[in-house]
């Protein structure tokens, strides 16, 4: 048996990993990872050959999703010090109101599993290698319309089994290609944007609807959103169809068994010395079969929600209350989630801790036998959940989670937490992020699921270059042994870097 091992995993300017005594098929692909992070890690964010230039204006990171960005302050050239800014402003009318702009990401990963599925799927003690690379256009004419386009290309090396379906492998497809058409200007108090065509979606606090950022495909919806801004209100609407994600080349296509649309509002509140905002929304969906512990049927469920989140000095909340109603095949929906995370930073202490304490509490069904179905789905929830694992998700789930957050420097930071987990419902089985059943109750009554230590550290090198760690054990109650045979323990690592520009 092969034994793969991660060799140093130096954080410098020339940073890298090494992977030996893999496999072949691993080492290939490592290989050519050295070389492409040595290539990508020499090249400074605020230099240009070289040769360092004073910064004119803060530069922000690159921010997610990539439309969000806005370049149009590259129209004056003394701005100009960033390497990439030749592409980032490329003026197509004399006045500077129609550009192009271009961006992409590269992004490396190394995944290692022990017990993985909680010891049912095969064992890969290898580990595997995945690779995202992301390239975009940005299209402006005037104020009024633009258009975004986005090339993916995802892929898998090494992994025992091959990629998994749907998050591992895509090999070229358009993860987004929509317009732009506004009516008043975005930065006044009244504004008018209609977004038809492919596109990202994140929501508030990636609770429900989220950008699936963790794996490496991104997911993806067909349809259109409108955004209002009104005063100091903002109002998104929604009509869409997730986008199924394939391994081939340009055969993604919207899932027709499958609608998603809904209303998001939010609203600014400045009370003294705090400052908050309300979120108040209502999501549908509609899936012609959908999985859960009492069995398979048509759904078609209603997501009513508030969120209220803010910071008050040193203090920082974010709390939610989420109910759903709708049908299941003969059978009523009645679910429901409240969630909550509260910090508090010690700003005069060294590396500034966050403290912080998160309670989650997502509802399960009562009565397997009965028609009716109280199991909480949460969409398109975002995988921070439970880690960058992703090994649960937020439907009949019971967590608390102690967690600390350590600033080394501006760029490096650390953060740990433990999560302890229980189902809701003891009549009701353990689901993952995605919402797919994972361990059936099978009649189970052991409450305790189990506990999750989890730490990781993001180190951002340069304004595009990136370098982070994390890993997790989970030990896990007697629930899963009981119920599928599952394993005792379950552990995952991970260091992966990214390049943005």
């Amino acid at each position: 048996m092969h034994r793969c091992w991660l060799g140093r995993f130096s954080l410098t300017m020339h940073s890298h990993f090494f992977l030996s005594e893999c496999n072949p098929r691993l080492r290939r692909s490592a290989t050519g990872l050295v070389f492409l992070l040595i290539l990508i890690g020499g090249i400074r964010g605020n230099c240009v050959y070289g040769e360092e230039k004073p910064a004119s204006i803060p530069r922000p990171l690159y921010p997610l999703p990539r439309y969000d960005e806005d370049w149009s302050f590259l129209i004056d050239p003394s701005l100009r010090n960033d390497f990439w800014d030749s592409v980032k402003f490329l003026r197509l009318s004399t006045d500077g109101s129609v550009f192009l702009s271009l961006g992409g990401e590269i992004r490396e990963t190394y995944e290692r599993f022990h017990n993985t599925n909680f010891g049912l799927s095969p064992q890969d003690p290898d580990g595997y290698l995945l690779q995202r690379y992301l390239l975009h256009l940005d299209f402006h004419a005037r104020s009024h319309f633009r258009f975004f386009g986005e090339l993916g290309a995802s892929l898998e090396n090494g992994r025992t089994g091959g990629p998994r379906p749907v998050i591992d492998e895509n090999k070229l497809d358009v993860h987004q290609g929509f317009l732009d058409i506004s009516f008043g200007k975005p930065q006044s108090n009244s504004s008018l944007t209609i977004r038809p065509g492919r596109q990202e979606i994140a929501l508030g606090s990636g609770r429900m609807v989220a950008l699936r950022e963790g794996p490496n495909v991104p997911l993806g919806f067909d349809g259109i959103r409108v955004t209002l801004r009104r005063a100091a209100w903002r109002f998104d609407g929604l009509a869409t169809r997730p986008v199924q994600s394939k391994p081939g080349v340009f055969d993604d296509l919207p899932q027709h068994d499958f609608a998603f649309w809904g209303v998001y509002a939010t609203h600014p509140l400045r009370v003294r010395a705090s400052t908050s905002a309300l979120d108040l929304y209502y999501l549908g969906l509609d899936r012609k079969r959908a999985t859960y512990n009492q069995g398979s049927s048509r759904e078609t469920r209603h997501t009513v929600g508030t969120r209220l989140l803010g910071q008050h000095r040193a203090w920082s909340y974010d709390g939610e209350a989420i109910y759903q109603f709708g049908t299941f095949g003969s059978g009523t929906i009645s679910a429901w989630r409240l969630a909550a995370d509260n910090a508090y930073t010690l700003s005069t202490v060294r590396w500034r801790p966050r403290l912080g304490f998160a309670a989650d509490v997502a509802s399960g069904d009562r009565d397997p036998a009965n028609a009716d179905l109280q199991t909480f789905n949460a969409l398109f929830q975002s995988g921070n959940y439970s880690g960058r694992a992703q090994i649960l998700g937020p439907a009949n789930t019971i967590r608390l989670e102690p967690f600390l957050g350590l600033s080394f420097s501006e760029h490096l930071t650390f953060s740990t937490g433990w999560g302890f987990y229980w189902r809701q419902s003891i009549n009701d089985g353990l689901y993952g992020i995605a919402g797919n059943l994972i361990v059936p109750s099978n009649g189970v009554k052991d409450r305790y699921e189990g506990s999750r230590p989890i730490a990781q550290i993001d180190w951002q090198i340069t304004r595009h270059l990136s370098a982070h760690v994390n890993g997790i054990y989970v030990f896990n109650g007697l629930f899963e042994e009981r119920s599928v045979r599952g394993t005792s323990s379950l552990s995952y690592i991970s260091p992966w870097m990214t390049y943005r520009f």
